[in-house]
């Protein structure tokens, strides 16, 4: 906003302007931003919050492949299997349950699973992946064959 504010001394006749600037937001433009960001956030949190629910699911099941693994090369063979669509059991070779309870991945589906490991850790010599759904995110676990190497892909 240009506003004239007095005449010229130098030359007679004429004036000088000062540029002016208001400075700042109102209320009104503050509270609207707010508003928006928070319903952008809103938005972004609650699809984030369902990827880490999922990959925090891939890796309690990651967690327990290498537990698996880890039982059969101190105590012989062992295997993790799926029971239901969203559990599964590690269980030694008479078939007694490692845990007291199946451990339940609540929300998600795992596809049909049955990986042995004999007394080297060794899972056999295909590499097996597992694919897991959670309202329509998907998260895929691989692990090696020949070497037992698990990862989240």
């Amino acid at each position: 906003m240009i506003r004239v504010t007095h005449e010229n001394r130098q030359h007679p006749g004429t004036r000088v302007a000062d540029l002016t600037f208001e400075k700042g937001y109102s209320l009104v433009e503050l509270v609207m931003v707010m508003v928006i960001v928070g319903i952008i956030g809103i938005t972004a949190g609650a699809k984030w919050q369902g990827d880490l629910s999922l990959f925090a699911k891939a890796d309690q099941l990651v967690n327990d492949m290498r537990l698996a693994q880890a039982l059969a090369m101190g105590k012989g063979i062992y295997t993790i299997r799926s029971v239901t669509p969203n559990s599964y059991r590690i269980q030694d070779a008479n078939g007694a349950a490692y845990y007291p309870q199946d451990p339940v991945l609540e929300g998600v589906t795992i596809n049909p699973f049955a990986i042995s490991f004999d007394g080297r850790g060794d899972p056999g010599p295909l590499d097996i992946d597992l694919l897991l759904t959670l309202e329509g995110q998907t998260a895929t676990i691989r692990m090696y064959g020949y070497t037992g190497a698990v990862r989240r892909l």
